[in-house]
């Protein structure tokens, strides 16, 4: 791919809110390997939990009987950025009157978040995994990306996170599956190649270029 080339499918991807990752480009299939509804939900791992500070461990068997909406996000991704206030409103929507947990999932070290989180107002729960284990786990490396868990522990549905509404939410309550828009191809990528550049990113400092 080359730069010109490279650059247009990029900005592409982010005018249409396409989920975007590493430099190479996306597979032509969805992998065998995807996370699908119906699925057990991988293990949700932390190596830092920023908010709230007070949580302590956070697992399936501590969210037993709480539908959980996953967000997989970085403070580089522009329509991850886009999305925090849709993503907001869903928290105050279902805050106190329904057992709804949304938990965002990064990957960049704690300085970093925490800097942004400074300018920008994120109202979920948000869990750093430096170590990518979930993002490999639950095939999540094409962000904005979003997985629901049912109550019982199982994929309800994977989709991006700007097809995320209280309908979709509503079904999981009720114990249905939701009717959301499959992600293409397009939102899956070589986990090799993204893990380098999620781990090359992650590791920079508040205000670094890229």
């Amino acid at each position: 791919m080359n730069k010109t080339v490279a650059l247009s499918f990029l900005l592409v991807h982010i005018l249409l809110g396409f989920p975007i990752a590493s430099t190479g480009q996306p597979l032509k299939e969805v992998p065998s390997y995807a996370l699908k509804p119906g699925d057990k939900a991988p293990p949700i791992h932390a190596d830092f939990t920023l908010q709230p500070s007070d949580c302590g461990e956070i697992s399936w068997a501590g969210l037993r009987d709480t539908v959980v909406v996953l967000d997989f996000w970085a403070t580089w991704c522009p329509p991850c950025v886009a999305g925090l206030p849709h993503i907001n409103a869903l928290v105050a929507r279902y805050k106190n009157t329904h057992p709804v947990k949304f938990i965002v999932v990064g990957h960049e070290n704690p300085r970093k978040v925490l800097s942004f989180l400074k300018n920008h107002r994120m109202d979920s729960w948000i869990v750093i995994d430096t170590s990518l284990i979930m993002f490999r786990s639950f095939t999540a490396f094409g962000i904005p990306h979003a997985v629901i868990v049912d109550r019982q522990g199982i994929v309800a549905a994977v989709l991006n996170p700007k097809d995320l509404n209280e309908q979709v939410i509503d079904s999981v309550l009720a114990g249905r599956r939701p009717t959301v828009p499959k992600l293409p191809p397009g939102a899956y990528f070589n986990p090799e190649t993204a893990a380098e550049y999620f781990s090359r990113l992650g590791r920079e400092e508040p205000g670094s270029k890229k």
